[in-house]
């Protein structure tokens, strides 16, 4: 859970040209983000394959009762079976890398399991040897590939969620900086106004919205924020500079 958090910190905010660990979350705040990959679709791949695991691991199979349970049986020794298969479309699509994105954790992934089923006492003949070469070899491999899909894949979702919030700006917390001095902040959708010499915080900048807070800091972006040009704003409270959050354009 760490790891897949970090990954999807590290892509969230770097389309934000931010570093996610300089923002200084904790181990805990790292795993909870990792439940943000646990969408329906994968919740349910992760419930087949547990299953799926469980059953194939089992060197004698318990008695198929019914007519379903024995065609399911017979579909999952034929999957088992065909794990040479899996390796080799797994490894035709790593040479094709550059072109089967945005789906290139398919590859590492077909590996992964390619290798992972042919462990199973359902890949072929005779007894398993238990040695290090033909077993432990092997399933250690098959993981390492199987957690660089995820990672592929929770990046690619880390980076498509930045963009969605990206497009959906105005709906995030509205910024008002006040500053008793001029602040050099500039950029499209940002207004900057002088309230006069009068007024403790004499300027005042609207337009912006809030990205994330830590610590007093505030990251912040311009309404008309660009991904390829936009500055990212960093602004501590304190010191001359009033922050205020408003509700975003709903």
């Amino acid at each position: 859970m760490y790891f897949l958090g970090a990954v999807y910190l590290t892509s969230y905010y770097h389309y934000f040209r931010l570093d996610a660990f300089s923002l200084g979350f904790g181990f805990a705040e790292l795993s909870i983000q990792s439940l943000n990959v646990l969408k329906a679709p994968v919740a349910i791949a992760l419930i087949v394959a547990v299953v799926a695991a469980r059953h194939l691991t089992t060197r004698e199979a318990a008695p198929a009762q019914g007519s379903l349970a024995r065609l399911l049986e017979r579909w999952a020794r034929t999957v088992v079976r065909a794990h040479l298969a899996f390796i080799f479309v797994g490894l035709l699509l790593l040479l094709l890398w550059s072109r089967i994105q945005p789906y290139g954790w398919t590859a590492p992934l077909l590996l992964g399991t390619g290798l992972l089923l042919g462990q199973t006492p359902w890949a072929g003949e005779g007894a398993i040897r238990s040695t290090l070469w033909s077993k432990a070899v092997p399933v250690f491999t098959g993981g390492l590939l199987m957690m660089w899909a995820f990672s592929v894949a929770t990046s690619q979702m880390g980076e498509q969620e930045a963009h969605q919030a990206a497009d959906q700006l105005v709906r995030r917390t509205a910024v008002v900086i006040l500053s008793t001095d001029r602040l050099s902040l500039a950029g499209p959708g940002l207004k900057a106004e002088d309230l006069g010499a009068k007024a403790h915080y004499r300027y005042r900048y609207t337009g912006l919205r809030r990205l994330i807070e830590r610590n007093g800091r505030y990251y912040l972006l311009p309404l008309g924020w660009d991904p390829r040009t936009g500055p990212t704003y960093v602004i501590q409270d304190g010191n001359g500079v009033r922050v205020e959050l408003l509700p975003g354009t709903q």
